[in-house]
C-alpha cells in the first residue's frame, strides 16, 4: 500500500536511486474518480517523459478504501510514489449533512500543511518541476508560489464542464442582473462548440441557491481555475472539437488536451478474476455490462427495478453491484469499505432473482476489473452512470452506452454522448424520477440488437480509432508541457 507516515513518501528508496531527476508533485482530492486518471497521468510522467512523480491523495476517510488500495498496488509497481495523506481528525470533521464537494474541499484544505512539508522535503533532494492539482486543489497554490514552481490544474472531467466553470462568473453576473437562479432558467446555456446545457442537466452545486455556501464554494473554484499557469484536460479534440475555445471573449489559461487517460492496469493482473473466466464462455457482443462507477448508488427500490429490467431484457449481463443507499446517489463517492473475507449480502435483490438468472447473469460485489471487462469481446453494451472515467473507457474500447446519469456532471456527459458523439442512448426517467424495469429492458434491446444498435456500434468504432490516434497525440502534447516544466529547473 502507498502510505505516508508523518507525510513522508512511502518509497524513498526510489528517489535515492535517481536523486537529481526532476519531480512532479501531484495532489488529488479525496475523489476516487479523480485518483484513477491522476494515477495514469503520474505513470505516464514517469514511463514516457523521464520525470519522477509523487502523488498525494487527500483522504476524507480512514482507513483507505478498497479502491484506493487497488490503485496503489498498480501505480507503485510503475515507479510512482503514492501517499495517502491523513484524513481530517474527528474533532475537525464537518457536519454529517455536508455535501460531497464540501467534504472533499475540507480534506484538501486541511492537508495543505502536510503538502508543504512533503514538497520542501522533496525539493531538498531533487528539483521540483511542477505542482499539479485537481479542481479542488487551489488552496495548495501557496505551496507552488513559495517554491517558485509552475502551478497546473489537471481537470479530470470533460472540456464542456471546464468551459461551464470558466464561464460561471459571467453566468452568475447575468443571473444576478435577472434576479434569478440557474435552476429556473428557461433557456439552455450555450457554450462555444458544446451541446446546449439545460437547467435540469446542470451539476447540483449550480442548482443550489446562489446565496448558499455551496454555490459560493463552486464560484470560488471557478475563479481559481482561471488563475492556473495551465490546465491539463482529460479529453481529446476528436471527441470535443471546441476544447480551449474562448471565441466568446472568455480569457482562458493555456489548455492542453492530454486524454483519454484511462487506467491501464495490466490485464494480466485480472486474468484469474471470476468475471473474466465467465466472459470467456459467452458469445461475442452478447453481454450487457452494468456499473455505476466507484461512487454511484441506487435506492433499494431502483436497484430491485434494475434487476427486474435485466431479467426482462433476456440478455446476458455482468453487474458490478453495490448495496443500495436510500439517501444519496453518490453514497460510495469516497470509496467502499474493504470487504475481503466477508460474505456479501444480496437481500436487497428481488426474491428469486439470483436463482432465475443463474448462468445468464453474473453479480460482482463491490469492485470489478472494469478496464478488462470493457475490453472483452463478449461485451455488447455498457449501462453506465456516465462518469467521465467510465465514459472514456467505453469510448476507448468501442462499447456503445446506455446512459443512466446520477450526480455531478454526469447528465451533461450523457447529453454529449447521445446528442454530439451519438454513441449512447439516454434512458428515459419517469415523472417520479424513477426508471421502470420495462424502460430498462426496452433500452437494453435497442442498444443490443437492430438497426439503431448497428449505427451506435459503427459510430463508436470510429470514435475508438480516433481515441487511439488522439492518445498518441496526447503524449506529444504532454511531452510539450513536460518540456516546459523541465526547462524551468534547468
Amino acid at each position: 500500500m502507498g502510505g505516508g507516515r508523518g507525510g513522508a513518501p512511502a518509497t524513498a528508496s526510489a528517489r535515492a536511486r535517481r536523486p537529481h531527476q526532476p519531480r512532479v508533485l501531484l495532489l488529488c482530492s479525496p475523489c476516487l474518480g479523480h485518483l484513477i486518471p491522476f494515477a495514469e497521468l503520474a505513470r505516464r510522467l514517469v514511463a514516457d517523459h523521464g520525470l519522477a512523480a509523487t502523488l498525494l491523495f487527500a483522504s476524507a476517510r480512514s482507513p483507505p478504501s478498497e479502491q484506493y488500495l487497488a490503485v496503489a498496488a498498480s501505480v507503485l509497481a510503475e515507479g510512482v510514489d503514492l501517499v495517502a495523506l491523513p484524513a481530517p481528525a474527528p474533532a475537525d470533521a464537518l457536519p454529517g449533512d455536508a455535501s460531497v464537494r464540501e467534504r472533499a474541499a475540507h480534506a484538501v484544505a486541511r492537508s495543505v500543511p502536510r503538502v508543504r512539508d512533503v514538497a520542501r522535503s522533496l525539493a531538498a533532494t531533487a528539483p521540483l518541476a511542477a505542482l499539479v492539482v485537481d479542481m479542488i486543489g487551489a488552496p495548495a497554490r501557496a505551496v507552488a508560489e513559495e517554491l517558485g514552481v509552475p502551478f497546473y490544474m489537471f481537470f479530470t472531467s470533460p472540456w464542456m464542464l471546464l468551459s461551464l466553470f470558466l464561464h460561471l462568473p459571467s453566468l452568475d453576473a447575468d443571473a444576478a442582473r435577472a434576479g434569478g437562479e440557474h435552476r429556473d432558467a428557461t433557456e439552455p446555456i450555450r457554450l462555444p462548440g458544446c451541446v446546449p446545457i439545460h437547467a435540469h442537466d446542470l451539476p447540483s452545486s449550480m442548482l443550489a441557491d446562489r446565496s448558499s455556501a455551496t454555490y459560493a464554494g463552486l464560484l470560488a473554484m471557478a475563479r481559481d481555475a482561471a488563475r492556473a499557469d495551465g490546465v491539463l484536460v482529460n479529453t481529446f479534440r476528436e471527441l470535443e472539437p471546441a476544447i480551449g475555445d474562448g471565441a466568446d471573449g472568455l480569457k482562458l489559461p493555456p489548455v492542453h488536451a492530454v486524454g483519454p487517460l484511462i487506467w491501464t492496469r495490466p490485464v494480466a493482473m485480472d486474468r484469474d478474476h471470476e468475471c473474466l473466466s465467465w466472459l470467456n464462455q459467452q458469445p461475442r457482443g452478447s453481454v450487457v455490462y452494468v456499473s455505476f462507477g466507484s461512487g454511484g448508488t441506487l435506492t433499494w427500490q431502483q436497484t430491485a427495478e434494475l434487476a427486474l429490467g435485466l431479467e426482462l431484457s433476456q440478455h446476458r449481463f455482468i453487474w458490478a453491484i453495490k448495496g443500495p443507499d436510500q439517501d444519496t446517489s453518490s453514497g460510495a463517492f469516497f470509496g467502499t469499505a474493504n470487504s475481503r473475507g466477508e460474505e456479501e449480502g444480496m437481500d436487497f435483490l428481488p426474491e428469486g432473482f439470483i436463482e432465475r438468472t443463474r448462468g445468464v447473469g453474473l453479480l460482482v460485489p463491490s469492485w470489478a476489473p472494469q478496464t478488462s471487462i470493457l475490453g472483452h469481446a463478449s461485451i455488447g453494451c455498457f449501462l453506465t452512470h456516465c462518469g467521465w472515467n467510465s465514459t472514456l473507457k467505453s469510448v476507448s474500447n468501442g462499447v456503445p452506452m446506455i446512459a443512466w446519469p446520477l450526480y455531478a456532471e454526469q447528465k451533461m456527459n450523457a447529453a454529449m454522448m447521445e446528442v454530439q458523439a451519438k454513441v449512447a442512448i439516454r434512458i428515459n426517467v419517469g415523472n417520479e424520477r424513477f426508471i421502470t424495469n420495462e424502460e430498462i429492458a426496452n433500452t437494453i434491446k435497442r442498444v443490443m440488437k437492430g438497426e439503431e444498435a448497428e449505427m451506435l456500434k459503427m459510430r463508436i468504432g470510429e470514435l475508438k480509432d480516433k481515441a487511439v490516434y488522439a492518445l498518441s497525440k496526447g503524449c506529444s502534447i504532454l511531452a510539450q508541457v513536460t518540456h516546459v516544466w523541465k526547462s524551468t529547473v534547468g
